[in-house]
């Protein structure tokens, strides 16, 4: 069973490395499609967690005081890039593979292909809007630091992690449809899990230690230790996000590569 999971894994990952040069073209076309007409272009996605960052501020801190913990607007808005990096592909790439039929049918693209396209056009976004999270940092009294050096050990299990997910929503898509409306309020519930909008130390003590258990708290949390706190992120956190990632993409893998078929059969 396990030689046939990584015998999976690198089938399905050595199509992606072959057609890397098709990835970066069709992520490019996405990235121009999204801002074609558009006068501010990416401003338009960067509104996203400004604004929501703003309704939170005004309603946890300003009319119920519910938070006064300090730098709560910079770690909450930290935390919403990743987690719009998140949404953003897990909305956006369960379709992915239903709209995007006629590649697969006609033109043998990949079915990975376009669940991998969506999954780099959204983490394009938040590399685009790091700049703005660490000038935030610094005009809020933080400053640079050296734990932001480990931004990629933050970045990598997330990639792969949405990348597993999104894998898995597009296979499930394709047979039952109900599957997308099923992410889109699934992924209001699970923000409202997830320590972003409210601290961790909100949370009772007893239940801080099994916040790993929710993978996107486990994945999250390192970004706003690494800009907002200053600091190399929590081992444990890491450990955590690592495991929810690379077993999240053997599981997807295989099961796609499994029923592959199937899939295409499903369009």
């Amino acid at each position: 069973m396990g030689r046939a999971v990584i015998a999976s894994l690198r089938s399905h990952m050595g199509i992606l490395v072959q057609h890397r040069l098709l990835l970066e073209v069709l992520t490019q076309r996405d990235l121009a499609a999204r801002y074609r007409g558009s006068v501010l272009g990416f401003l338009w996605t960067l509104m996203n967690p400004v604004l929501q960052a703003a309704v939170y501020v005004l309603v946890f801190r300003h009319l119920t005081g519910a938070i006064r913990t300090p730098g709560y607007e910079t770690t909450l808005f930290v935390g919403l890039l990743p987690w719009t990096w998140l949404a953003g592909a897990l909305m956006q790439g369960g379709p992915s593979l239903v709209l995007g039929a006629p590649l697969v049918l006609r033109s043998a693209v990949p079915p990975q292909v376009l669940p991998a396209v969506v999954v780099l056009a959204h983490g394009a976004h938040f590399v685009l809007a790091l700049p703005v999270a660490m000038a935030l940092v610094i005009v809020s009294g933080g400053s640079s630091s050296w734990s932001w050096l480990a931004l990629p050990v933050a970045v990598v299990p997330l990639l792969v992690f949405l990348y597993a997910i999104t894998l898995a929503a597009a296979a499930l898509t394709t047979r039952l449809r109900d599957v997308q409306f099923l992410v889109q309020n699934g992924i209001g519930i699970w923000f409202l899990l997830t320590p972003i909008a409210w601290p961790v130390a909100m949370a009772p003590e007893r239940l801080r230690a099994w916040l790993a258990i929710n993978p996107a708290a486990a994945l999250i949390l390192p970004f706003q230790q690494i800009l907002a706190e200053g600091r190399w992120p929590d081992a444990r956190l890491l450990l955590a996000g690592s495991l929810w990632a690379t077993g999240s993409m053997l599981v997807a893998v295989h099961l796609f590569e499994r029923h592959r078929e199937a899939v295409v059969e499903a369009l």
